[in-house]
């Protein structure tokens, strides 16, 4: 052969490696193109942008977004300030003194580690307390606080935690009376059953649950919020929920819906003014349907008080990194009495599914489907209606078990119900929402259907709104006797007595 088309053969290996596996030939390295890395500060450099060991990067600081933030928080302070946002005379400029607070205490924690925002935002709360109640209120209030939460760590069986925190509510409530003809502040009681009424109930739940001892500061950070000194009438924050989502998102992103969610209880508060001072017409006016539907409405439009305040609430939460759900979803847009529950006061309704319809479902699972979910509802109704006369209780000294109030809870408990039942029973491929149809006649018939929907949702809400906040079944049948005939009134029982009576002589 001639030089250079020759075989290379390879070299002989040993016997003793004839049958072990050839070696691997190395491939030539593919060359990748050098992307150019973005170049990031070194340690010590931007002190401000600087992470602190162990710390995630949603915790990672920039100056402008941070600024920016806090510029907003100071215009809401401002709008607050001219419009008299929550003045009210028993409580004069609490909720502005706890936004301020909140403007001084924001760049503490957010340029502290994270190890230590949790006590700067507990520390922030408790100083909260003092400059809201005073002193001796809030001395009582610690020592309440104190109390019940160390009988949740106390080295003793669930059972027996729960069966002394109860034992101290029911102490407290019957001694309420003699405490207060003691000198001791009524708002000291009403602050600590605020804190301490149903997130107490939520935080027991979670040590029956939990497969690990909780923090005693989370602990103390879950009922010592900053905002709930301003607001007795407090979202029922969901312990996991709150832990789950501390600085879950990047934090200026939390910031920024935080003041969104102010900005948008700032309208709601706006609005119930509006409607309270303008266009409210009280059961006493109410002379013809006009009036009536007027009423009827206006009244109900009154809970635009509440979610503001819910609002603006969980709007402070979320400046110091707690990441919430929404306390509201378009509630006036509900189609139906079970897209109502789900859409009003959200925070409420998870704290009954989860303390009480999912545990009767799972206790009742060997029933048939349809009689489990009854029964769940009807429990969660009747604690509903329970529990807000228990709420009642000890933010306004009177429990509200009124035949009104049994009536609205037990309608839309009935209502509720039978929604349930209708969306278990349709199938699951019509549960999804399906893709919009492409003609305007379909359309246009979709949306007339939804509006329908919506209305008559609307409709029925009020009607049980209007019977709810009435006094007594009486008073209520007499508006609406005024407003559907102008000069009917509901008769008194000596007058049916009169009438029967006098019926049957006549006769």
């Amino acid at each position: 052969m001639r030089a250079g088309t020759g075989r290379t053969v390879a070299p002989r290996r040993p016997l003793h490696r004839h049958f072990l596996p050839a070696p691997e030939r190395a491939e030539p390295p593919i060359p990748t193109p050098t992307l150019p890395t973005p170049s990031r500060p070194e340690p010590g450099q931007d002190w401000f942008r600087d992470l602190y060991p162990g710390e995630p990067e949603t915790c990672r600081r920039e100056l402008r977004p941070f600024l920016l933030n806090l510029f907003h928080l100071a215009l809401l302070l401002a709008v607050f300030q001219v419009f008299k946002i929550e003045e009210r005379p028993f409580q004069g400029h609490t909720f502005k003194t706890l936004v301020t607070l909140a403007l001084l205490a924001l760049p503490a924690h957010y340029l502290a580690p994270l190890r230590w925002k949790k006590p700067i935002f507990l520390a922030a709360s408790v100083a909260g307390l003092f400059l809201v109640a005073g002193a001796w209120a809030s001395t009582i209030v610690l020592a309440v606080a104190a109390a019940f939460i160390g009988a949740c760590f106390l080295p003793v069986p669930w059972a027996v935690r729960a069966s002394i925190c109860a034992a101290m509510a029911i102490a407290i409530a019957c001694a309420r009376p003699s405490l207060a003809a003691a000198g001791i502040p009524g708002d000291a009681w009403t602050i600590a059953a605020s804190m301490l009424m149903f997130r107490m109930i939520i935080f027991l739940y979670e040590l029956k649950h939990a497969r690990a001892p909780e923090s005693p500061l989370d602990a103390a950070g879950y009922f010592f919020l900053l905002p709930n000194y301003c607001f007795f009438h407090f979202p029922v924050v969901d312990y996991r929920t709150m832990q789950r989502g501390y600085f879950a998102a990047d934090v200026h992103a939390t910031q920024a819906r935080g003041l969104a969610m102010m900005f948008r209880g700032t309208l709601h508060i706006l609005a119930y003014r509006l409607v309270y001072q303008r266009l409210l017409i009280s059961p006493a006016e109410v002379q013809g349907m006009a009036d009536l539907a007027g009423h009827v409405v206006c009244n109900y439009l009154l809970y635009l008080h509440v979610s503001g305040q819910f609002h603006l609430a969980c709007g402070m939460l979320h400046l110091f990194g707690y990441q919430l759900p929404e306390t509201h979803h378009r509630y006036l847009l509900a189609t139906s009495f079970t897209d109502y529950w789900r859409r009003i006061n959200i925070y409420w309704k998870d704290f009954m599914v989860r303390i009480f319809f999912n545990p009767v479902v799972f206790r009742l699972k060997r029933w048939p489907r349809p009689m489990a979910l009854a029964a769940a509802t009807a429990v969660v109704f009747l604690a509903t209606w329970l529990l807000h006369s228990y709420q009642m209780f000890w933010l306004c000294g009177a429990w509200g078990l009124t035949v009104p109030s049994a009536l609205f809870w037990g309608t839309l408990g009935v209502l509720v119900a039978i929604n349930v039942q209708l969306d278990a029973r349709r199938p699951p491929a019509q549960r999804v929402a399906s893709e919009p149809a492409r003609g305007f006649g379909a359309r246009a018939i979709a949306a007339l259907g939804r509006s329908a929907r919506v209305l008559g949702t609307f409709t029925a809400i009020a009607i049980l709104w209007s019977l709810w906040s009435s006094p007594t079944l009486g008073a209520w049948l007499d508006m609406i006797g005024r407003g559907l005939g102008g000069s009917w009134a509901f008769p008194t029982p000596a007058g049916l007595v009169d009438a029967i009576f006098g019926g049957a002589h006549g006769g």
